[in-house]
């Protein structure tokens, strides 16, 4: 059977489907906000994500994925952002990282006496979060092995024996190898490299340079994400351009489904939005269906990272009522949708939980350990999310 999942971009899990069959997966990844081809990195990331959700989170042979881009309808800055503000790297710090920071040599030890598990995952994203110094595949099986030790050995008695991150991350490195084919040269070196880098990164936030250079990387960026925002909501062209895209991705894909194939929807970011726009319009459902020649349903609605529940907040969709409110009920979760989950990380200032605002909703929690600046970004880097995402698949039958 065939899986269709349309990608526009963890709690329990109460409605259990365990008849759906697995074997061929189709994929559609519609990106969110704020990304366009231009920017650096942007092939090399679609390629390092498509290839992870491939082996790590479907774990299927049989895997087509495709990217539909629509970053050409969002926003023009005439300008070219000519309006963020320029900051002199120069300028003198108020001083207080240095008092601030800890340098004891097992903070990484100590975080791990805590949350083991984060802190695997804080690792991977560290490792695997930059497209120009890709993993080898064998080591992103490594960190793949070390997060599912992980999952199932929460708490390992060997943390209370080590004594210092060095020890940390050579007992880390034997537990992932234990069982491997081959070991694999260099995967010491990357964890402890990957320890550093959270370590200087956890210095460094708070250092008054780094919070400048920080607002230089992220000014940018958000810009274009209030600009694309407010260009769907405002204006009908482009608007209409990037739900045409969508919804001409969610056809395709529902042509060639079969009858008793699932399909599941993941919106990222805006992505999510965007979806939950289609998805509570009764007249877009009704011409989906149309246009795939059979009734449309989506199993399973996946929002990750994404602003939904804030835009019925602030009733911005064209289905938002009055009727709804904190002071009344909430939000019926939209008809052809029979699960929807929403993934948020407590670091994301962009990610926003569903379960107060919609009815029938699953939130869950994804801890990457990455700072503000990069949490947003790091769900797809980290290797816990591909393996937490597999095993809930696994539990209702979406991947064997």
């Amino acid at each position: 059977m065939n899986l269709y999942v349309l990608w526009l971009a963890s709690h329990s899990l109460s409605a259990l489907t365990p008849n759906w069959g697995t074997g061929m997966v189709q994929v559609v990844f519609v990106h969110g906000v704020a990304n366009r081809k231009s920017d650096a990195g942007f092939d090399a990331n679609v390629a390092v994500r498509d290839r992870r959700f491939k082996e790590l989170g479907f774990s299927s042979p049989d895997f087509t994925i495709r990217n539909p881009y629509w970053g050409e309808f969002g926003a023009d800055p005439q300008w070219k952002l000519a309006s963020v503000p320029r900051f002199d790297l120069e300028y003198q710090a108020l001083g207080i990282g240095a008092a601030l920071a800890q340098d004891n040599g097992s903070e990484i030890l100590e975080a791990a006496r805590i949350d083991f598990a984060a802190v695997v995952g804080a690792l991977s994203v560290a490792a695997l979060s930059d497209p120009n110094e890709a993993a080898g595949q064998d080591l992103e099986l490594l960190w793949m092995r070390a997060a599912r030790y992980a999952a199932a050995q929460p708490k390992p008695a060997w943390l209370e024996t080590v004594t210092d991150d060095a020890q940390f991350c050579d007992r880390l490195r034997k537990e992932a190898e234990a069982g491997a084919a081959n070991q694999v040269l260099g995967f010491l070196d990357q964890v402890k490299a990957a320890a550093d880098k959270i370590k200087g990164s956890a210095s460094n936030f708070i250092n008054s340079p780094f919070a400048r250079a920080g607002r230089e990387r992220i000014t940018p960026g958000l810009a274009i994400f209030i600009g694309d925002v407010f260009r769907y909501l405002r204006e009908n062209d482009a608007r209409t351009r990037i739900r045409n895209t969508i919804s001409e991705a969610i056809i395709a894909a529902g042509k060639e489904r079969a009858p008793d194939e699932p399909f599941v929807l993941i919106g990222h970011s805006m992505g999510g939005v965007i979806l939950y726009d289609l998805l509570s319009s009764s007249e877009t459902v009704e011409s989906l269906s149309v246009a795939i020649g059979t009734k449309f349903e989506v199993d399973l609605l996946l929002t990750v990272g994404s602003q939904v529940a804030l835009f019925e907040e602030m009733k911005l969709y064209e289905a938002s009522t009055p009727e709804f409110s904190g002071q009344s009920k909430s939000v019926p979760r939209p008809y052809a949708v029979k699960n929807w989950w929403n993934a948020f990380d407590k670091m994301d200032v962009l990610s926003f939980v569903t379960g107060p605002i919609f009815a029938d909703t699953e939130d869950f929690s994804v801890d990457t350990i990455a700072g503000v600046l990069d949490a947003h970004g790091a769900y797809f880097s980290s290797a816990m999310f591909y393996t937490r995402l597999n095993a809930r698949l696994k539990q209702i039958g979406l991947v064997s």
